[in-house]
């Protein structure tokens, strides 16, 4: 049961994109130009989840008994680095295509790895990290799809109208993730 609190934490009540703020000035344009290329995620999901759990055992196993584990996010860049270039070449020779993407996946990888107590721990973090990406790119196209319907160009506007978007989901989401935490508030 903890590990579907878990889940359900690291997805919707504290949304990864919307709470943490990981990837929320990229979400906007990963959800548009993106979002028709299944290469670009899985590349992203393997390289992230892969990254998590070596990074994981690299800290348990090497920096915490020589007690150095403010070095994790050292740790984590490195392994991530390696994967994510190792995958990024495999991809772009076999399929002509970029996948890189750093800032996200990255910041996944840290907050992964800073949040959990265990490997299965960090593996539900990561994959509702990603599922909770997931979640936010339809309502970012939808909404993109709403407000450019009369033509409209991606502009200043648009992105103030789109962060202002945001911010309601961010309100939504807290007031339901205080009233979840908290039933007797409504009564």
């Amino acid at each position: 049961m903890i590990y579907l609190h878990t889940f359900l934490y690291y997805t919707f009540f504290s949304s990864v994109v919307l709470i943490y703020g990981i990837g929320l000035n990229k979400i906007a344009e990963i959800g548009i130009v993106k979002f028709k290329e299944t290469i670009f995620y899985v590349k992203c999901a393997f390289t992230i989840i892969s990254s998590s759990v070596i990074s994981w055992l690299m800290t348990y196993y090497l920096l915490v008994p020589l007690k150095i584990t403010e070095l994790f996010p050292l740790v984590c860049f490195i392994v991530y680095a390696c994967i994510s270039t190792f995958l990024g070449s495999i991809v772009r020779l076999t399929t002509g295509r970029i996948t890189s993407e750093f800032a996200v996946s990255y910041l996944v990888v840290l907050l992964s790895i800073a949040e959990s107590s265990s490997l299965l721990f960090t593996l539900f973090i990561c994959l509702s990290s990603l599922l909770s990406m997931l979640i936010i790119i339809p309502f970012s196209l939808t909404f993109r799809r709403r407000v450019c319907s009369n033509g409209r160009l991606l502009d200043e506007k648009y992105y103030s109208l789109y962060f202002m978007f945001l911010a309601v989901l961010i309100l939504i989401l807290s007031v339901w993730d205080i009233i979840w935490l908290n039933p007797g508030v409504i009564q």
